[in-house]
């Protein structure tokens, strides 16, 4: 049986690399509820043991790896390069993506939802939007954001970029045009402008979504589980486990003069310099590498008076939080201003309702760190006794070389 909702919801697309997570990121910093459809659908083939049986016989047994799960890479190596293929795995795949999106709208906590979607206007989705907002930016500045942010060689950024449909259609049909070419306070700019002409609730009718039967098939529930309260700092793999959020710490009271806040281009100097100090000029980054990197992810940034101590790299991804790169100098830095950035990155994540957030940490030399977030109540638990699809966010970002480490922000929220 369908069902309406009250809510706004926008539909967010455009070409590969042209910026829809940016404004992903901004939309869910100003408050609204973000699904990112492309994420849906690998957590779904990850998950979907006959959806990855469909895929394997439709595609062929390479694509599917010895666990069962899915090659993506080998199976984008053949539905790029022949449209008949993609249109046959989105027709595989787009019902039960369609489903989940669909379930997480009925549920999402907030009235503004940003749904980002490459095929947002080939498809059933566009239906059910309020406003259609598109990104663009040049053919150049694709190509440089596939080589440098996804680590592309040319000719195969080359190929995602043609494979794909004109900018120009996209835009045709957007009720907000965002170009991401120049500096990100300018595609903030934009974003604010567009913010701003969003309808509100008492503007817009209801929602109908489709009957869940129809748009795909449903998920079995989850079995109920064990919850434990404490974490012990080295369990087997395999526990039967679930973990429980522990209590929120106290905010250290932060020294006059202290400041922590996002890093702005005009800072990329100051970051530049520390990242050298801290890491003794092992990590190079040039300035056009770390500008692409702001208008990527995000960073917080530790500052007292003039100097910036600790600089942090942060990132959501499917309601997942994940830092992966500290720098902090001088060493002394860690016992004030580190901890203060810290505890900003865990306040954003938890209002971006994630479901918990996750510490990469190199495999030497971070002692100091790794003591300190687990007395924040970072947990260090085998991956193996993880719901699945934390597993899936471990594997698919997690830097070689490191260790994690895991808070947990919503129990209620698990999935195996």
């Amino acid at each position: 049986m369908s069902e309406q909702v009250a809510k706004v919801i926008i539909g967010l697309t455009g070409n590969i690399a042209t910026g829809k997570s940016v404004v992903t990121r901004l939309a869910s910093e100003y408050g609204a509820y973000t699904i990112d459809a492309d994420k849906v659908s690998h957590e779904i083939m990850d998950a979907d043991t006959d959806m990855q049986a469909a895929i394997a016989d439709a595609f062929g047994s390479q694509v599917r790896r010895s666990n069962g799960r899915i090659n993506r890479q080998a199976l984008g190596e053949i539905v790029f390069a022949n449209d008949g293929a993609m249109r046959q795995l989105e027709e595989l795949v787009h019902p039960s993506v369609q489903t989940e999106i669909y379930e997480r709208i009925k549920n999402a906590p907030t009235d503004v939802i940003f749904i980002e979607a490459i095929k947002l206007l080939e498809g059933p989705l566009m239906d059910i939007c309020h406003q259609i907002w598109v990104t663009r930016c040049s053919k150049q500045r694709q190509l440089e954001r596939l080589r440098v942010c996804r680590g592309m060689e040319t000719p195969a950024a080359t190929s995602r970029i043609k494979a794909q449909s004109p900018q120009e259609d996209k835009i045709a049909m957007a009720d907000v045009v965002i170009d991401t070419d120049g500096f990100m306070s300018d595609t903030l700019s934009q974003f604010e402008m567009g913010w701003q002409r969003l309808p509100t609730i008492s503007d817009v009718e209801l929602t109908t979504l489709p009957d869940k039967a129809k748009a795909g098939k449903p998920k079995p529930k989850p079995k109920p589980k064990k919850m434990i309260t404490k974490a012990a700092p080295s369990m087997a793999a395999g526990d039967e486990i679930i973990l429980k959020r522990l209590p929120s710490i106290p905010r250290i009271e932060r020294p006059e003069g202290l400041e922590v806040r996002r890093a702005r281009p005009n800072d990329i100097p100051s970051i530049l310099l520390l990242i050298q100090k801290a890491t003794g000029g092992k990590k190079k980054m040039s300035r056009s590498d770390l500008l692409m990197a702001l208008s990527e992810r995000g960073y917080f940034i530790g500052q007292s008076g003039t100097d910036i101590t600790t600089v942090i790299g942060w990132h959501i991804d499917s309601q997942i939080g994940r830092i992966d790169e500290i720098y902090i100098y001088p060493p002394e830095a860690i016992k004030d201003t580190t901890i203060a950035v810290i505890e900003d990155i865990e306040k954003s994540t938890d209002a971006h309702i994630c479901e918990n957030c996750l510490v990469f940490l190199p495999k030497e030399g971070s002692e100091e760190l790794k003591e300190l977030f687990m007395s924040r109540n970072y947990l260090d638990v085998p991956k193996e006794a993880l719901p699945r699809v934390w597993q899936i966010a471990i594997e698919e970002s997690q830097p070689e070389d490191t260790i994690f480490l895991l808070r947990v922000l919503r129990e209620d929220r698990f999935k195996k």
